[in-house]
């Protein structure tokens, strides 16, 4: 991809393409699976996380090429990296049924989805994302859906977007895997973005989070009152 692309978007449409492949290697590769399942949690200069590096450091962006200043800011390389490892662990570790049903289809064709970037990168990256489900509105989205306690959640992501880098990455998989196990599916590319952007620009990140989630309540709140309004409606009109 040209380094003339905004590294934004050169960070996702990278983790689109590992995300593409690692979804099929889980299913079909076990021994791939438990490997990539070592970078949970981990430092990647960690010694356990050294079988990983070959799956996916080919997907990782080349910082050192054209970018502007304040993308540099925004994208800390300890934290680009870190997003990228955490979310192969976090892709590995899913349930099998969760495995199974997959997770990069559905993300990018359906309801919140959006096509992924082509290698071209001509489509904005704006357009990409503007229907694709951030975790905050992926955890509305599982409320509405009685998948999971709205206090509850609520509560785990105003924690999840306190924290530091560090945190973030320690807390992320417990939640992460939790919707898995429900089968919400995830947008793990934008995931990736998301967690890249983390060291220099957590409280637009969390911000994003938090108004996904409560524009996802809001939004089933409007269709079950536009629906219980034509109720009444109908009865007055019969």
């Amino acid at each position: 991809m040209s380094s003339d692309i905004p590294l934004r978007e050169r960070i996702l449409w990278n983790a689109d393409r590992m995300v593409e492949r690692l979804n099929t290697q889980v299913v079909d590769e076990p021994a791939v699976r438990a490997t990539l399942r070592r970078a949970m949690g981990k430092e990647v200069t960690d010694p356990v996380v050294l079988p990983v590096h070959g799956f996916v450091t080919p997907y990782l962006p080349d910082l050192s090429e054209k970018s502007e200043p304040h993308e540099r800011y925004r994208f800390p390389e300890a934290a680009v990296e870190r997003a990228f490892y955490t979310v192969a662990a976090l892709i590995a570790g899913q349930t099998r049924q969760a495995r199974d049903q997959g997770t990069g289809d559905e993300i990018n064709s359906t309801e919140g989805g959006a096509p992924a970037a082509d290698a071209s990168g001509e489509k904005s990256e704006r357009s990409r994302r503007k229907r694709r489900l951030n975790l905050g509105a992926t955890l509305g989205k599982a409320v509405t859906k009685d998948l999971l306690n709205a206090d509850t959640t609520e509560g785990r992501l105003h924690m999840l977007c306190r924290q530091s880098l560090e945190g973030a990455h320690k807390q992320l998989p417990l939640l992460a895997l939790h919707l898995r196990g429900r089968e919400m599916p995830i947008d793990w590319g934008l995931l990736t973005l998301d967690l890249a952007r983390w060291g220099g620009d957590r409280d637009a990140v969390a911000k994003e989070w938090v108004q996904g989630y409560h524009r996802v309540i809001q939004a089933q709140d409007r269709a079950r009152q536009s629906k219980s309004q034509n109720t009444d409606d109908d009865k007055d009109g019969a």
